[in-house]
């Protein structure tokens, strides 16, 4: 079985290209992770949202009446 060189051995020009390859890989793992993260952060919003939506139904307000509440800042007391 042939033996891997080791990295003393190798020439510059060889340990520049390893290191090139190295630098490729990591940046597509980069990217893979960056995309997921995006994904999981719309996952969250959507959930958030659902939510948020589920909670207007559950009260029997209109959508109208929800954004006046909003708009004015204030708190109406628990009914």
């Amino acid at each position: 079985m042939p033996r891997r060189k080791k990295v003393e051995n190798l020439s510059l020009e060889e340990m520049l290209m390893k290191t090139e390859q190295e630098i490729k890989t990591t940046e597509a793992e980069l990217k893979e992770l960056r995309l997921k993260a995006k994904e999981l952060r719309k996952k969250i919003e959507d959930k958030q949202k659902d939510e948020i939506f589920s909670a207007l139904l559950a009260s029997g307000k209109t959508v109208e009446e929800v954004m006046t509440y909003l708009k004015s800042g204030n708190e109406e007391k628990a009914e």
